[in-house]
């Protein structure tokens, strides 16, 4: 006769075999509650029998949603398990299951509703940005597509389209700006002049001060600037310092700024950044300083721009500071990256000093 595994004396008439023993039906009991578990279904944990509620209580995983026991199909989702019509959507309420799902600050959300509320949009076409997209350094997020043909602003370089500029303008020389940097557009010598005067008090109280001598302006267009340009390493540019030399018996006795050229028609902050650097030139011919080789002379006036940008604390201000540490040009970027290192270093007044006595950094 067999022997109960669970008493170990002998059975003599019905019994259970379960876990490849043989059992009393009242000796064979659940681990969990103790009580018999006869000839019913069991399931086992680590070689114990337990009632199936009992099992599910102890080892089953519980939804996340309901916080209940599964006992059937689930869902493992956000390192949880769910019911799988407990899993749904935190915008739209309906139930994800087992598909795909994406998840924003511990909530899931179906692909719909997530693009609909946290998706970006074109901003020049409006749609859904679903998949490559160009941000640029204003923070404007396009697709390439939308962007593709668009002409760029002369200024802040954004697309020129109606929904992300307002639209723009084209002048007379070609240059295309957008309506969004017409706002402050310099248009009129008398608008720019007190712009340029206190560009030239901020740069003297950083310590390039020009004295007493004037600095007219004259609003230009690209045309001239490009006639009358002596640079042949300045493609295209946007400013320039006239300056003139009087001389008795081969002496200088006077050094004049004859104009201060600057483009027309550009927003405020970039007219007065282009005003900071030809301010530089003029403060280098002021003090008389070396012919200098261009990579140091447009180091210096790259610098004094930046030192001016440094002070406006705009957006703005911060997009041109970006160009400037970013241009690879080798005369007006490696030269201000190697104006900004001695800057850094030694500070400007011995900057301008070494400059002036050996036309290199210090």
């Amino acid at each position: 006769m067999p022997t109960c595994y669970g008493c170990s004396r002998s059975i003599t008439g019905a019994y259970v075999t379960a876990l490849g023993r043989a059992w009393h039906p009242e000796c064979f009991r659940c681990a969990g509650c103790g009580r018999p578990i006869g000839e019913n279904s069991f399931y086992t944990h680590e070689g114990r029998p337990y009632h199936a509620a009992c099992y599910h209580e102890r080892f089953s995983p519980r939804c996340a949603g309901c916080g209940k026991v599964i006992t059937g199909a689930y869902t493992t989702a956000m390192g949880k398990t769910w019911h799988p019509e407990h899993f749904v959507c935190a915008a739209g309420g309906e139930p994800i299951g087992g598909g795909s799902y994406f998840e924003k600050d511990g909530k899931a959300y179906c692909e719909e509703h997530y693009w609909q509320r946290f998706g970006k949009r074109c901003a020049i076409g409006g749609e859904i940005l679903k998949g490559e997209y160009v941000v640029n350094a204003w923070g404007d997020t396009y697709c390439h597509a939308h962007a593709r043909g668009l002409p760029e602003c002369y200024s802040c370089h954004r697309p020129v389209c109606e929904r992300l500029t307002g639209g723009g303008v084209r002048y007379a020389d070609g240059r295309i700006v957008c309506h969004r940097c017409r706002r402050t557009a310099i248009d009129t010598t008398a608008q720019g002049q007190p712009v340029l005067l206190q560009v030239r008090r901020t740069l003297a109280k950083l310590g390039l001060d020009l004295g007493r001598v004037e600095t007219p302006l004259r609003l230009v267009d690209q045309a001239e600037l490009m006639r009358r340009s002596t640079k042949p390493y300045s493609k295209q540019p946007a400013g320039m310092a006239s300056h003139t030399t009087t001389t008795r018996n081969g002496q200088v006795i006077e050094r004049t700024v004859e104009a201060i050229l600057i483009l027309h028609g550009l927003p405020q902050e970039h007219f007065a950044a282009i005003a900071a650097h030809e301010l530089g030139h003029s403060y280098l011919f002021l003090n008389a300083f070396p012919d200098l080789e261009p990579a140091v002379e447009e180091g210096l006036c790259e610098l004094a721009e930046y030192l001016w940008l440094r002070q406006q604390g705009t957006a703005e201000a911060a997009y041109r500071l970006k160009l400037m540490e970013n241009n690879d040009d080798p005369i007006y970027g490696h030269g201000f990256q190697a104006a900004r290192r001695a800057y850094e270093r030694h500070g400007l007044a011995a900057v301008l000093a070494a400059v002036r006595r050996s036309g290199r950094w210090p």
